[in-house]
């Protein structure tokens, strides 16, 4: 079964890395303190390296009577607690708008209605399998040092972790696979104009 709580991230980071499981953060092994510390800001780190569609959420924001300490905006609204990264801001006709600054758990903007596209914090037990498995071998990767201070290994974690990596943005929909698919539609569109393969060949040059 896929992981689900952060424990069992951790404990399979820890397999990795050739060390004991834990059950909690406070069992007082070296490896539970390592987790303890490191975990939150991994799991975070990773969350905010890319925009995962999975973790992407929308919602409208609330305004607040204070004006901006920034004399170039006009509105302050509060931006949600699970925020870990924007995306992009929208305007009440679902424009998107760049000119905005973020001010800690504030944002300051020119509009008077605010929608927020963001990466949220996700609770490991709403998190793809595809995300785990990443998220699995981006801990092993850094509390390897800590653990185990072994060098060839560091580097297997570090190249077993690129490929989760990418295996994990193609499955979230970020980029496609390796192999090179024709869309759908310029093979139809070669068929209709009864092109040669060899003049296609070219164009996808």
């Amino acid at each position: 079964p896929m992981a689900t709580t952060k424990f069992d991230i951790c404990s399979q980071a820890l397999i990795k890395c050739g060390a004991d499981t834990i059950t909690s953060f406070t069992d007082g092994t070296h490896e539970s303190n390592v987790c303890s510390v490191m975990y939150e800001n991994i799991k975070k780190s990773l969350l905010y390296y890319t925009f995962w569609n999975f973790a992407i959420k929308k919602v409208q924001l609330n305004r607040l009577t204070e004006t901006p300490t920034d004399k170039k905006f006009l509105f302050v609204f509060s931006l949600p607690a699970d925020i870990i990264r924007i995306r992009s801001t929208f305007d009440a006709n679902g424009q998107a708008d760049f000119t905005y600054k973020k001010e800690g758990q504030k944002i300051f903007t020119n509009n008077k209605t605010l929608f927020l596209e963001y990466v949220q914090d996700v609770n490991e037990t709403n998190m793809p399998s595809f995300f785990v498995e990443a998220l699995v071998s981006k801990v092993a990767v850094e509390i390897n040092e800590a653990i185990t201070a072994s060098g060839s290994l560091q580097q297997r974690l570090a190249q077993d972790f690129q490929q989760k990596l990418r295996a994990s943005r193609i499955a979230d929909g970020q980029e496609n696979p390796p192999t090179s698919i024709m869309p759908a539609g310029r093979l139809i569109e070669a068929h209709i104009l009864g092109s040669s393969s060899d003049r296609f060949r070219h164009e996808q040059n």
